[in-house]
């Protein structure tokens, strides 16, 4: 896969499998392939959209990125360093630079603290304020640029809305001042109305400190507004990667054109073609040979039942993995 000069996060070949074990000996048995191969790349200053149904691995590929999950094999390339390799300690500091914003905005914050001890417990970890004054004008500062007043700071997360300890969690992920965020279907948890505001929040953000977004979502309608490049995932492997305009315009795989027919249309003089996947999404534990999609692909042929596709390009920076495309 060509990647650009200034790519800021570099994804090779990435593994993430969960033993399963059973017996008297703990013994594994078999391994659930939540992120099996993926390779792709964020620009500095760019938004990358990861889309896919749920349990397909995208919150896997984000956690295995910083470190929450230990990768079974491949590359996650920072700033030209391999993450996967990084000791504790490094792994601490690297946090500095690679934050997270949690789906659930209830669960995301402890209940027993404040949010100036919320925000501001990054601030005391990577000792980056020097007294408690200086602390309490720095969380001023972020709860303002995330649309919260000083009267939030002596309160607990029980007293607010959804989308007000969304935006608690934003802040305490701007606190060290990250250069890659990755935002775990951040909106997903809140009310239509108000993930409007955190997406328009989150892109007014990226603007103000120049971020670079890895934007996970189950739904392609959420990432359109954010998102310059989207990357479609399946079963724990991408299918489909381009521009959000390509993306829209001119989806490829077979998958990527099912999720986008899902997507209402406010205008009822639009007849638009619903594609019905038939069955489930088959279990990571054993997946399908060949290609992953071709239980439910309409477009199935011998092929994919046996050789797994090649990932690769077709057309303008539009990578797909599909047979279909080769007939």
């Amino acid at each position: 896969m060509a990647v650009e000069s200034n790519a800021l996060l570099r994804v090779n070949n990435l593994k993430k499998y969960f033993p399963i074990k059973a017996g008297l000996f703990r013994k594994t048995v078999a391994q659930v392939k939540a992120v099996d191969d993926i390779s792709f790349y964020i620009n500095e200053g760019e938004t990358l959209g990861l889309v896919g149904e749920s349990g397909c691995g995208k919150s896997t590929t984000g956690a295995t990125i910083l470190q929450l999950e230990k990768a079974t094999a491949g590359e996650v390339i920072f700033q030209g360093k391999d993450v996967l390799s990084f000791s504790k300690k490094e792994i601490r500091g690297m946090r500095r630079d690679m934050q997270i914003i949690f789906q659930d905005p209830y669960a995301s914050l402890n209940p027993r603290m404040t949010v100036t001890e919320i925000v501001g417990e990054p601030l005391d970890i990577h000792k980056l304020v020097r007294n408690k004054q200086e602390k309490k004008e720095r969380v001023k500062q972020l709860l303002g640029s995330v649309g919260l007043s000083t009267e939030h700071m002596h309160r607990y997360p029980h007293e607010f809305s959804g989308g007000q300890r969304q935006r608690i969690g934003i802040a305490r992920a701007l606190a060290v001042e990250p250069k890659l965020i990755i935002a775990d279907e951040p909106v997903s948890a809140l009310d239509v109305s108000i993930q409007a505001q955190v997406i328009n929040l989150l892109q007014e953000l990226q603007q103000e400190y120049g971020l670079t977004y890895l934007f996970i979502a189950h739904d392609l309608s959420v990432v359109k507004h954010i998102s310059d490049r989207v990357a479609v995932m399946y079963l724990g492997k991408i299918v489909e990667m381009t521009s959000k305009v390509d993306i829209y315009d001119n989806p490829l795989h077979p998958y990527t054109q099912s999720l986008l027919s899902a997507i209402p249309i406010p205008d009822p003089t639009i007849n638009k073609e619903r594609i019905v996947l038939e069955g489930d999404v088959p279990s990571p534990i054993n997946p399908p040979s060949g290609c992953r999609f071709h239980p439910r692909c309409p477009h199935v042929m011998e092929i994919c039942r046996g050789e797994d596709p090649e990932f690769k390009v077709y057309g303008d920076n539009h990578y797909v993995a599909c047979h279909f495309l080769d007939r």
